[in-house]
Order: C-alpha cells, then sequence, then structure tokens
C-alpha cells in the first residue's frame, strides 16, 4: 500500500494537548466543512465565479479551516518537511511556489468553456498534485488539498448547486484500492508521471457527474 500514514500524534491545539485519534479527526473534519463552505460560499456570491486561487486564498481558507484551534493555521510552514518525508520545497520557498500555482492554473485552464471532464480532471489533479508536493503547511495538507479541489471545481470552474449540499462533492476513497491508487498516483506524479492521478482524478469526477 502506498498510503503514507495518518499522523495519530497527538495535537497541540490553542485549547491544549488532544491526544484522541477520534477527537483529532473530529476537529480536522469539522475545520474541512468550514472551508468547504467558505468556498461554497465564494463561489455562489458570484463575484470570483472563473478565478483561479492565489496564494492569498489558500491562506486564508486555511485560516478559516482550523483558526479555531490551531495557532499556526493561515501560516506557511516554517521549517522543511514534505510528503513521507520528501522535502520538495524548502520553506522559504513555499510562497513562491503557491504563486506560481496560481499562475500555472490559469495557463493549464485557458477558455473554461472549450474544455471536457478529461480537461477538468487534468487539471484539478495537476493542481493538487503541485499543492501536496510543495507541502505548505506544517500539518493538514491533504485536507486542504481536497477543499482546494474544491474551489477550482466550484468557483473556477463554476461547477456548484444552489446549495452547498446539493453541490457536486468528490468521493476519493469509496474503496481502499481508490486510497491506493491515490497515493501511488502521487508518487509517480513527482517523477513527471501524472497519468495515473489524472486517470484517479478523472473516474472519481465520472462517478460525481454520472450520480448528479
Amino acid at each position: 500500500m502506498a498510503r503514507q500514514g495518518r499522523r495519530t500524534e497527538p495535537l497541540e491545539t490553542l485549547q491544549g494537548v488532544v491526544e484522541s485519534y477520534s477527537e483529532i479527526e473530529e476537529l480536522l473534519s469539522n475545520g474541512e466543512m468550514r472551508g468547504r463552505r467558505w468556498v461554497f460560499d465564494r463561489a455562489q456570491s458570484g463575484g470570483h465565479t472563473g478565478t483561479n486561487p492565489t496564494d492569498h486564498d489558500i491562506l486564508d481558507l486555511h485560516g478559516v479551516m482550523f483558526g479555531e484551534f490551531l495557532e499556526w493555521a493561515g501560516t506557511t510552514r516554517r521549517d522543511d518537511r514534505g510528503p513521507g518525508g520528501r522535502i520538495a520545497v524548502s520553506w522559504p520557498e513555499v510562497r513562491i511556489q503557491l504563486r506560481n500555482l496560481s499562475l500555472d492554473l490559469a495557463a493549464w485552464i485557458g477558455d473554461p468553456a472549450t474544455m471536457d471532464t478529461a480537461d477538468v480532471a487534468n487539471v484539478i489533479a495537476d493542481a493538487h498534485h503541485r499543492f501536496q508536493w510543495i507541502h505548505p503547511f506544517k500539518d493538514t495538507n491533504g485536507r486542504t488539498g481536497r477543499v482546494l479541489d474544491h474551489y477550482i471545481l466550484w468557483v473556477t470552474f463554476g461547477l456548484h448547486s444552489v446549495s452547498l449540499e446539493t453541490s457536486p462533492s468528490i468521493e476519493y476513497f469509496p474503496t481502499e484500492s481508490h486510497e491506493d491508487e491515490y497515493y501511488e498516483g502521487l508518487l509517480e506524479a513527482d517523477l513527471d508521471r501524472p497519468e495515473r492521478i489524472r486517470a484517479f482524478y478523472l473516474e472519481r469526477l465520472l462517478a460525481l457527474f454520472d450520480d448528479t
């Protein structure tokens, strides 16, 4: 299995150290839902439709998600770390790389009106991989990356509904094999082989739109 292991170390929060996995999971899950609500509200407002997330947007999103209990929420990491212990981006370069991600997104998208589901999947997959490669935060990068996926889906591409509950929401890991495929895809994308993670996102988007 390629999964890099869910961290179960105690979580230092503004309210004290939380050691229970279930309590940590509840805090993080609630943070992810706050992030989705923030993204949906931005999509629904219309003023941001068609725009790409900037580095400021990503930091604001992270602050909304985790600012209630993490002192460092909304700020980039201040040390060298990366997924699976691999350090691709040194900490002083994180903000620059986030800006580059926003610029590259604009180049990848071009004219959204000409894009089909496979094109959208490729953009989200490439952006998700780049975000995880940058690994901008001390922790919570996986959850933040998943909410960022929905920013691109709902805000950049405008593919949202009239409510958060009815807007298309990607089901990442319906089975254990999907989880393996995701992590293997990220590893291969690190080696400039993005086909597997793109195929993962295409399959997930096709399943999503088949159900909507």
